[in-house]
């Protein structure tokens, strides 16, 4: 059956759908076989316990998955960095990045619903992806700060609350299973970001 870099890719793959529908309690490593098309002693030849097939599963979403979703390319990146129209620069960034993880859902509930629960592995995998997408949107908002389309704002905080609006939308959508139509509240959300809730006073 293929090369073993093929049987690896097919164990994970099938591991991360069962571990994102079924859980990881849920999920038996005969069943991953068995969706996989290999023997569960092939499971075992490349990953010893069932902790260590959801700790490549991890390993492949955090290092792999999740910078080419959330950091983007260096195209959209530049393109960021023009702005020229700074919100609807950021609508579409932001729904590039919520479309790409509705298409790998999968991948998200894993994080969402069971990272949290592996407390030996909690900090090493939030601390490899989280940081360097704030990171990331940090620096857009330095760079808009100093060319005066941003007010002085800690942009370590503006870099954050944008990406838990982004979490929110996708958390509404694929985990509380409620209908959104992206672009409309996409507006919505980053009306309030970008202008606030308070109303203007003259004078």
């Amino acid at each position: 059956m293929g090369n073993s870099s093929e049987t690896q890719d097919k164990i994970l793959d099938t591991a991360t759908r069962h571990f994102a529908r079924k859980g990881y309690h849920g999920t038996k490593t005969a069943d991953i076989a068995r969706d996989a098309g290999v023997s569960e002693g092939a499971v075992f030849k490349y990953y010893s316990t069932k902790k260590a097939i959801l700790r490549a599963v991890l390993d492949r979403i955090t290092k792999v998955l999740v910078p080419d979703i959330m950091i983007g390319s260096e195209e959209e990146f530049q393109k960021l960095m023009y702005m020229t129209d700074p919100k609807q620069e950021i609508k579409e960034f932001v729904k590039a990045r919520i479309e790409k993880v509705n298409k790998n859902v999968d991948a998200f509930k894993i994080l969402i619903n069971e990272l949290p629960y592996h407390e030996d592995m909690l900090d090493e995998y939030t601390g490899q992806f989280i940081p360097s997408v704030i990171k990331m949107l940090e620096g857009f908002f330095i760079l808009g700060i100093s060319r005066g389309v941003f007010r002085e704002v800690d942009p370590h905080t503006a870099g954050r609350s944008l990406m838990g609006m982004m979490n929110m939308i996708v958390l509404e959508g694929n985990i509380l299973k409620k209908p959104i139509e992206l672009d409309k509240e996409l507006d919505k959300v980053l009306d309030i970001f970008m202008n606030g809730i308070c109303t203007r006073k003259e004078g």
